[in-house]
C-alpha cells in the first residue's frame, strides 16, 4: 500500500474579528425544536396559564415561558438571566418580540401560577417527552442499548423561617427537596 499524505483542502479558512456575536447562538436549535413541536400554539391553549386580569396589557404566557426556556437553555440560572436576553439582538430577533419581560414581571407571573396551570404544563412536558421519543433516532435515547430510567431526589439545606415547602430531612436538617424522573436524557417528571 502506498504512503498516504495529507493534501491541501479546497476550503479557504479565514479568521475575522466579530463584534456582534451572540452567546445565545444555540437558541436557533431551541427555537427550531419548539416550532416543530408547535410549542408556542400549545402554550396559548393551556388552561389557566395566563393570570392577567387585563389581557390587553403585559406579556402573553408563551412569551414568559419562551423567555424562561431561552434563558435556561443558554445557561441561565436566575430570573435576571431571563431579563438579560434583552441585551442580545439575536435572542430578541429570534423570538420576534420587541422586548422580554424584566425579572420582576417574570417572578410575578411565576407566583401567579395555579395548581391547574402547573398541571397543564406538566401534561405538556409529558407530551413533549413522548413526541421526542417518537421523533429521535432510538440510539440517541438509549445507553448501551437500553432505556435508562433514573430517579433523583436533590435536597438543598436551608436556614431561616421563610422557605415555603421546606421540611426536615433524614439528617434532621431543614431542606427543600426536588424530585426528578429522567427517562433516557429527558426530564419526564418533577415535583
Amino acid at each position: 500500500m502506498p504512503a498516504i499524505t495529507k493534501k491541501d483542502s479546497r476550503l479557504r479558512l479565514q479568521f475575522l474579528p466579530n463584534s456582534d456575536h451572540s452567546i445565545h447562538a444555540g437558541l436557533l436549535a431551541v427555537e427550531a425544536l419548539a416550532r416543530r413541536f408547535d410549542l408556542w400554539n400549545k402554550l396559548r391553549q393551556l388552561p389557566g396559564l395566563d393570570p392577567r386580569k387585563d389581557k390587553r396589557r403585559g406579556y402573553e404566557p408563551e412569551v414568559i415561558v419562551g423567555q424562561l426556556l431561552y434563558a435556561l437553555c443558554s445557561g441561565g440560572g436566575c430570573l435576571s438571566d431571563s431579563e438579560a436576553l434583552n441585551d442580545d439582538p439575536l435572542a430578541r430577533e429570534l423570538f420576534r418580540g420587541e422586548k422580554f419581560a424584566d425579572q420582576s414581571q417574570v417572578g410575578e407571573w411565576l407566583r401567579e401560577q395555579s395548581e391547574e396551570s402547573v398541571t397543564a404544563l406538566r401534561r405538556l412536558l409529558h407530551e413533549f417527552v413522548a413526541w421526542v421519543w417518537q421523533q429521535a433516532d432510538p440510539r440517541r435515547l438509549l445507553h448501551a442499548g437500553q432505556c435508562e430510567v433514573f430517579f433523583d431526589d436533590t435536597q438543598l439545606e436551608v436556614t431561616g423561617k421563610c422557605f415555603e415547602g421546606a421540611d426536615f430531612n433524614y439528617h434532621k436538617q431543614l431542606a427543600l427537596s426536588w424530585q426528578t424522573l429522567w427517562v433516557g436524557p429527558l426530564l419526564a417528571a418533577s415535583g
